[in-house]
């Protein structure tokens, strides 16, 4: 699911395709990305997260 991040990045290269402003386009682009990779880095925390908490239980079980 998109972020606030890259939806305001499209909307930008949006208004630069519109007025033919390359700097906007561009301001777009690394902001979608930047969105883009905060969403990835969320991700991959989540799953880094549950990882853990699934070894932190097998430890519990096998040292009961």
């Amino acid at each position: 699911m998109a972020n606030m991040e890259e939806i305001k990045g499209k909307i930008n290269q949006a208004s630069g395709e519109l007025t033919d402003d390359q700097v906007q386009k561009l301001k777009g682009h690394v902001q979608e990305s930047v969105g883009k990779g905060k969403s990835s880095g969320d991700d991959m925390m989540q799953k880094l997260s549950r990882e853990i908490n699934e070894m932190i239980e097998d430890f519990k079980r096998k040292n009961r």
